[in-house]
């Protein structure tokens, strides 16, 4: 880990002397001005593997939730209510010798019922299961944290790398065009020789050759 960081950060300074010419070799090849950490932005914002690390930290992390959420009380609560109703019903008339309703004491009837439910469970004793399952997923969680960081060295060190080999390869196609001009300009020259009798046609074939070789 020590050793790549080291890498990364001497390959990083070393690329930055070379951005002023890469720019300009930008500028010649009519491309996208795109400096070094633009483009490890880039590469970090869009990696599908850095994402997937994300969400395995995040997976991690509600795991280490969970486990320390085991150590808490349990409690629920549940309740009822029910009511019912007494009808009145008087079949007393005056014809059955029944006189006026009257309402006199008695014994109340009860109409309506509530009730509550309260239940807490505490884990008292486990084996130390409880305890040990959060050490085991706090040390997921930084295995998971680690593998993320490596990754985001290894996307950054192929970004940089990828950088460095685009500045490479536009300095080359600015070397082989400069070759072509050259090339071109010496056949021009050999051209009106041999017109003159002054050269070989032989010769400039040869040199024609190698111009269409380079381009």
């Amino acid at each position: 880990m020590k050793q790549l960081k080291i890498f990364l950060a001497a390959t990083f300074f070393s690329t930055l002397f070379l951005m002023p010419l890469f720019s300009h070799a930008q500028d010649s090849l009519g491309a996208r001005h795109l400096s070094l950490q633009q483009a490890i932005e880039l590469s970090i914002k869009n990696s599908k593997q850095l994402k997937a690390s994300e969400a395995r930290i995040e997976e991690a992390t509600g795991i280490v939730k969970e486990a320390k959420d085991n150590k808490l009380p349990n409690a629920s609560v549940s309740g009822s209510y029910i009511r019912l109703t007494n009808p009145t019903i008087n079949l007393k008339t005056k014809a059955f010798g029944g006189g006026n309703d009257s309402t006199g004491g008695g014994t109340p009837n009860a109409s309506q019922a509530m009730y509550g439910i309260l239940n807490i469970s505490l884990p008292i004793y486990s084996g130390g299961k409880i305890r040990y399952g959060i050490e085991s997923a706090k040390y997921l969680q930084e295995a998971v944290i680690l593998d993320a960081e490596n990754d985001k060295e290894a996307v950054i060190l192929n970004t940089i790398n990828a950088y460095t080999n685009l500045y490479k390869a536009s300095v080359t196609v600015n070397v082989v065009k400069e070759n072509l001009r050259q090339s071109l300009q010496r056949d021009s020259v050999l051209s009106r020789l041999e017109q003159n009798g002054l050269l070989a046609r032989n010769d400039l074939l040869k040199a024609q050759l190698q111009s269409s070789n380079i381009e």
